[in-house]
């Protein structure tokens, strides 16, 4: 990815989103690799007879999950995370909640469904508590509505 970054002398988001696809095309199927013999990755990709389906990758990612707490919604619809109240929702008034971490972030469970998720609650959860003054007073989850994330691989 250093040979894409350095193209630009300042970082932009559309241009990056723009042209990052045609990278990734160019890095998989047209620019050889050495390991390879000087093909592109993408003729490795041609020698197996079966790809990922997105049933697979959808089973996989649901491993990458860790249950973090239990806790009570209060009669407001917050719990206490992070040192800091956070608002989960008036729905799950005075029920158990299951906080959840997994790959789209930490998603707060009831009755066996995801309710609601903090998608970047990774830069509370990870600070030393010196520096946990930075954290807003009040935290928020969202409605739960499933990512889209585009599965792009680059071969280096």
């Amino acid at each position: 990815m250093k040979d894409f970054y350095r193209q630009y002398e300042e970082w932009r988001l559309e241009p990056l989103r723009r042209d990052l696809p045609g990278y990734v095309h160019y890095r998989n199927a047209v620019r050889g690799h050495r390991a390879l013999g000087g093909k592109p990755s993408i003729t490795r990709l041609h020698e197996h007879d079966r790809w990922a389906s997105q049933e697979l990758l959808e089973g996989l990612e649901s491993f990458a999950w860790h249950e973090v707490k239990r806790k009570i919604v209060d009669r407001y619809g917050y719990i206490q995370i992070f040192g800091r109240l956070a608002y989960v929702g008036r729905a799950w008034k005075e029920r158990e909640i299951t906080f959840i971490e997994t790959l789209e972030g930490l998603e707060a469970h009831a009755e066996g469904q995801c309710v609601a998720v903090m998608r970047d609650y990774w830069k509370y959860w990870k600070l030393p508590s010196w520096e946990r003054r930075t954290i807003p007073p009040r935290l928020y989850f969202r409605p739960y509505e499933r990512a889209t994330c585009p599965r792009i691989a680059v071969a280096s």
